[in-house]
């Protein structure tokens, strides 16, 4: 079977890890794991679980946390 090469989508390019998500945010990881833990981010932050790992749909988490704070506390 030949190895085929997939390019990322837009849309796969749009979830980062949790490492990716700090860089960009300028938060540190730590932070988003508490954050996670205490329900301050979740589904409707970005966050999802894809097996044991969590991704951050960063478009979502951008709009949701960057420009207005979590829990809309800015």
């Amino acid at each position: 079977m030949p190895d085929v090469q997939v390019s990322p989508s837009t849309e796969t390019r749009d979830y980062l890890n949790i490492a990716e998500t700090s860089d960009r945010s300028r938060l540190a990881v730590k932070t988003i794991y508490n954050w996670i833990s205490l329900g301050r981010l979740g589904p409707r932050e970005g966050v999802c679980h894809v097996g044991r790992k969590v991704v951050i749909h960063w478009p979502t988490f951008e709009a949701a946390v960057m420009r207005r704070g979590v829990n809309g506390a800015a």
